[in-house]
């Protein structure tokens, strides 16, 4: 039996890179798994593909940024599924090399629409639903930049901070309900988006392969794996936690 077998997760930007390894291993603890993907096709493709693990996986598409499409999609997974015991608020986007000086309205505007009002709305529709019923885990994917600042992400750093606060925040008002709140601060991981990164020279992943101490990228599947134990019942005393999962790259001062 999976550690998860019988609950209900929504994933957000499940599509492809972090969110699709972290819900395919939910998947594969047992839960089932709904796909909040912004785009249709992805959604599509993902959600067929973890219904090979053997657990019910829907397809929703929405964008996070849109408060109705978040509202009317949780409402959905509740009625499709008859319930939802977790929520992992992982959908981003990523601007790389403007310095403040040169980030434009649009890209501030887009980062904080999706990666901190996105997250609030998502938190929001899930403590709706999880504080009448006594129990639920939400997980917040932040990042090592929400507290180790890195030049040309203004527009990342912020919002990626911000959550880490509004995860604190809920972890208190939700613990006397029975509803967690923890936050999940990777490192560089290897997924389509660094790639996009890396091969358009934004990041110097050589550079970077030589400063994590750990001397490799993280991988998706080893985010997931965190998400499993933080939304099982061995962890049903931790909530309002950070946990950094970056190879000791903040763990060390720079050299």
């Amino acid at each position: 039996m999976g550690a998860l077998d019988g609950r209900v997760a929504i994933v957000t930007g499940a599509g492809a890179g972090l969110g699709r390894g972290i819900a395919q291993e939910l998947a594969d603890a047992g839960a089932g798994i709904a796909v909040l993907e912004v785009d249709a096709g992805s959604a599509k493709v993902a959600a067929e593909e973890l219904g090979g693990a053997g657990v019910e996986a829907r397809a929703y598409p929405a964008s996070v940024a849109d408060r109705q499409q978040v509202d009317d999609t949780f409402a959905a997974v509740v009625r499709d599924f008859g319930r939802l015991d977790i929520v992992v608020n992982n959908a981003g986007i990523s601007h790389v090399g403007p310095h403040t000086q040169d980030v434009t309205d649009e890209e501030w505007h887009d980062s904080i629409a999706v990666m901190q009002t996105g997250v609030f709305y998502c938190m929001r529709a899930a403590a709706r639903i999880m504080i009448p019923q006594k129990s639920g885990s939400v997980v917040n994917i932040s990042s090592i930049r929400g507290f180790s600042p890195n030049p040309g992400r203004m527009s990342y750093c912020a919002p990626k901070a911000a959550v880490l606060m509004m995860t604190k925040v809920a972890a208190g008002e939700w613990a006397p309900h029975g509803v967690r709140c923890n936050a999940i601060a990777p490192g560089v991981l290897r997924t389509p988006m660094w790639d996009r990164d890396a091969a358009r020279g934004a990041v110097d992943e050589p550079r970077i392969l030589e400063t994590v101490p750990a001397h490799r990228l993280g991988l998706p599947s080893e985010v997931g794996k965190l998400v499993v134990f933080l939304s099982s019942d061995d962890a049903a005393y931790i909530t309002g936690a950070v946990h950094t999962i970056d190879g000791a790259l903040t763990a060390i001062p720079a050299g």
